[in-house]
């Protein structure tokens, strides 16, 4: 399977171009499957535009890249479920409740559940990984800094064990997407 990455500035035509082959390659016959990925807020229009040959139905398919993360996963790993906000929010006041006696700055509060879920999110966008933090609690000479890095560390560690072949962190989804791409078709 090749992929064909099509670019330009606004108004250039590429989706012209793209629709145009797409019909081009469907009325030659060619069996091959299409995929459009698109982001999601413009697949809606895509699916539309694809829409205006009847015979793209069979043949194409725009796909969202939360949508090819999905169908990826669940051909590789098996079918796991999304990770609500809610669901986030009630894991990590449990880890909280549960590690209480063994964090030093972040049981002092609930509001800490924001602030946990908001950092192991940033943590996650920029490839950070628990081994990382560690690492760099190496580094640190700043006592407060290390404290509150410790509690994040046993926080993330937490959180990744709760979560691990059970759940998917929308955070973790593309990643994932990236891990496992080459072990499908």
């Amino acid at each position: 399977m090749g992929l064909r990455i099509v670019c330009g500035k606004s108004g250039s035509g590429k989706s012209k171009f793209i629709y145009d082959e797409i019909n081009d390659r469907i009325n030659s016959g060619e069996n091959n499957k299409i995929y459009i990925i698109t982001p999601e807020q413009f697949s809606f229009t895509a699916e539309k535009k694809l829409l205006e040959n009847r015979k793209a139905i069979i043949n194409a398919e725009v796909i969202t890249f939360d949508r090819m993360a999905h169908r990826v996963l669940s051909e590789t790993e098996g079918i796991h479920n999304n990770i609500t906000k809610s669901g986030k929010s009630m894991l990590m006041y449990s880890i909280l409740q549960k590690e209480k006696k063994n964090l030093k700055l972040l049981n002092k509060s609930d509001e800490n559940i924001d602030l946990c879920i908001r950092t192991i999110s940033e943590f996650k966008k920029n490839k950070i990984l628990i081994k990382d933090l560690k690492n760099e609690l190496e580094n640190i000479t700043d006592e407060y800094l290390k404290i509150k890095l410790k509690d994040m560390i046993l926080i993330y560690e937490k959180f990744e064990s709760n979560i691990l072949n059970k759940y998917i962190d929308e955070t973790d989804l593309l990643t994932k997407l990236e891990n496992n791409i080459e072990k499908t078709d």
